[in-house]
């Protein structure tokens, strides 16, 4: 008798495999926006309701993808009800389009060069970053235990963001000469 793998085993599998990735894809779709976790656990929810409609042998990070850019969609959809946070919708489309396919390669180099350029920051700042997004604290909350406006605090996070942000495409970069070298 041979040990043929049960479907729901290998769908776990391939799920818990590409987390990394997939966590990357949404984030890259909806950066900065405090529902971006619930996101990536409402694509893991459907992956495994719709678990039965993957067929073996396809690319399973492109169906989840698939599967999590309609997720999005449909987030900034509820969120322009939400008058705080309105994201025009030609802004929406270009995240769309920039959201780079990654791969677990590319995932792996993006996020080395994002714990170097954090290493980089200086503490104070690395502590902002760290309560905001490890410890999933909200602006305001932080704001409070730092002693700052809100409205400071949120345009503070923004410079630290695309400081980072053009750190971590400088690593790649600069990776990526090297290897074609």
């Amino acid at each position: 008798m041979t040990n043929v793998p049960d479907i729901e085993q290998i769908i776990v599998q391939l799920l818990e495999s590409h987390q990394v990735a997939l966590n990357a894809f949404v984030l890259s779709m909806m950066p900065g926006n405090p529902n971006a976790n619930d996101v990536v656990q409402e694509v893991n929810v459907l992956v495994w309701e719709k678990r039965s409609e993957f067929q073996i042998g396809t690319n399973f990070k492109d169906w989840i993808f698939a599967i999590a850019k309609f997720r999005v969609l449909a987030a900034w959809r509820d969120e322009k009800r939400n008058p705080v946070l309105v994201v025009p919708e030609k802004m929406l489309i270009k995240l769309m389009e920039g959201a780079v396919e990654f791969s677990e390669s590319d995932t792996d180099i993006r996020q080395d060069a994002l714990k170097e350029c954090i290493l980089q920051l200086p503490n104070k700042e690395r502590i902002l970053i760290f309560s905001r997004y490890m410890e999933g604290q909200t602006i305001q909350q932080v704001a409070d235990v730092v002693g700052r406006k809100a409205e400071s605090l949120k345009r503070m996070m923004h410079r630290i963001r695309l400081s980072l942000r053009s750190c971590v495409l400088s690593k790649i970069n600069v990776r990526k000469v090297q290897d074609e070298s």
